[in-house]
């Protein structure tokens, strides 16, 4: 049974993407050192971070946002950033875990948008809160480089 170029993992041999990571595995041919690299979070080729990697980091920010809304006072800032770090952990990630690649792209597509409406909306409120509109918008640009990376 072969292997995954991109995190290593056991694939099935007619399995067009890895359930695991994402990685399109059908019309790819990759050397030895190439998919090491990748192993390592980095895609080959490109020298940008993999699709996977792309998504933990815009999980882990909103999930940071919601907690400094928490701290500040902010309970709505906390509810929207709590959801939408749950909604790409759970929607985002876990399906891509689990190889639907279509799901995982349309949930960090909606993510990203969400919070770089709802960050734009808050940093163009007065207030001590544009802040955290602008890291809104911060974390929301991994979620569409993940969605960059599925589409392309």
């Amino acid at each position: 049974m072969p292997f995954c170029p991109n995190c290593g993992k056991e694939v099935g041999t007619d399995v067009t993407f890895c359930p695991s990571c994402g990685f399109k595995l059908k019309g790819t041919q990759k050397s030895p050192f190439q998919a090491s690299f990748q192993r390592k979070g980095m895609a080959a080729g490109k020298g940008g971070l993999n699709t996977k990697t792309y998504m933990l980091i815009s999980t882990a920010g909103f999930g940071a946002l919601a907690l400094l809304s928490l701290v500040w006072g902010n309970s709505l800032g906390f509810i929207l950033a709590a959801a939408l770090s749950a909604a790409l952990y759970f929607w985002g990630l876990k399906k891509l875990d689990i190889g639907d690649t279509e799901t995982a792209k349309k949930t960090s597509l909606i993510v990203g948008v969400l919070g770089g409406v709802i960050g734009l909306a808050v940093l163009l409120s007065a207030g001590r809160s544009s802040f955290i509109g602008a890291l809104d918008i911060l974390v929301a640009v991994p979620a569409f480089l993940a969605w960059h990376e599925m589409e392309s």
